[in-house]
């Protein structure tokens, strides 16, 4: 019996290990995966920031959103890094990024009126959800 289970312990762990490793295989990390990151970061304090009415720390958080999504509306989903840059895909991510930075202008002009930053807190997330199911390359 234990030898069934260490059996089925060993084979579970290699199982586990070899999808990290064919994920690794096709899929690397990029500028514009680091930027994302480092958005959902951001996001996160700033919403948190946000529920403890930190204005200083809100502004500040905010302030790297904008500065990350202007940086990503540059930069080429690696979904799409074979194709030109005036393709109808990476026209579309571009637009989706601008959407996004005029969803974080509107946030910055809410300054601090939560009535108004709910309600675009909620659209920045389903913006993301929506984004990411569209540009985003499935590695796994």
């Amino acid at each position: 019996m234990r030898q069934l289970i260490f059996a089925a312990s060993a084979g579970l762990m290699l199982l586990t290990s070899t999808e990290t490793f064919a994920h690794a295989a096709h899929c690397k990390d990029t500028e514009l995966g680091e930027l994302m990151k480092n958005m959902k970061q951001e996001l996160k304090s700033y919403v948190q920031s946000f529920k403890q009415s930190d204005q200083a720390a809100m502004q500040q958080h905010l302030n790297e959103l904008i500065k990350d999504s202007e940086a990503a509306k540059e930069l080429i989903p690696m979904k799409y890094e074979k194709q030109s840059a005036g393709s109808v895909d990476i026209q579309r991510y571009q637009n989706g990024m601008d959407e996004l930075l005029d969803l974080f202008q509107r946030l910055n002009q809410a300054a601090g009126d939560k009535a108004a930053i709910k309600p675009l807190l909620a659209e920045i997330k389903q913006h993301s959800k929506d984004s990411h199911e569209d540009f985003r390359k499935d590695c796994d």
